[in-house]
């Protein structure tokens, strides 16, 4: 069975309903010629919009898993089919990326990708092989199915080759936060199974944590070494 790596409360969504009338918004909006509604929330662009958002310090920033997800999904295990790679948003929903998908590397590109799925749930809306698919309603659906391990700066001390190690005996899901500032929420913490810390603890962006991850990975299985 496939090691499952999962970002999670990854910082993506719509733009709010009650933003779509803000000036930065509606300057978003004609600015790529689509609706509010179909815009992703950006801090970039939507910075003071976003100054009436609850947890404002966590959302808009869908670059982090565009950056997460270019670095993870070019991995030979992924597309070897020995890791999977799934995201978590903000209102619970859970997607996996098939092994075979080629990301767009631009960011704006990528935002209309996320818009869609978000929106449908699947990309290209309507497949009936599509690339990113809703796969859960919530987190505590997902990891039900397997030990879910949590990589969190006030967790246990481990390696990531322990953690690894780990992983592959036990078939687990191991999370990756996919957020810019805060930390996890209770539920999310309340649903581990297991949290490690990494490098003593050390602040890490989610991108270097994966790459870490992914090569204590290729270790283990013995691969490309």
């Amino acid at each position: 069975m496939p090691v499952k790596i999962l970002f999670l409360e990854s910082s993506l969504e719509l733009v709010p309903e009650e933003l779509h009338k803000e000036p930065d918004v509606i300057r978003s909006s004609r600015r790529y010629e689509v609706p509010p509604s179909r815009l992703v929330l950006d801090k970039s662009l939507h910075y003071k919009a976003m100054r009436k958002l609850d947890k404002r310090w966590k959302r808009g920033r869908p670059d982090i898993l565009h950056i997460c997800l270019l670095a993870t999904m070019d991995s030979p295990l992924v597309r070897e089919g020995l890791v999977e790679v799934y995201f978590h948003v903000l209102d619970g929903r859970v997607f996996k990326v098939r092994g075979d998908t080629r990301l767009p590397k631009h960011l704006d590109r990528f935002k209309g990708v996320m818009a869609d799925l978000l929106r449908a749930n699947s990309v290209p809306p309507g497949s009936s092989n599509p690339l990113i698919f809703k796969v859960a309603d919530s987190l505590g659906e997902f990891v039900s199915r397997a030990p879910f391990l949590i990589l969190w700066e006030k967790g246990n001390p481990a390696t990531v080759d322990s953690i690894a190690r780990e992983a592959i005996e036990g078939n687990a899901i191991i999370g990756i936060g996919a957020f810019p500032r805060g930390d996890f929420e209770e539920e999310t913490l309340r649903l581990a199974t297991k949290k490690y810390a990494i490098a003593g603890g050390y602040p890490m962006t989610a991108w270097s944590v994966a790459i870490r991850l992914l090569c204590a990975l290729e270790r283990q299985l013995g691969y490309f070494i």
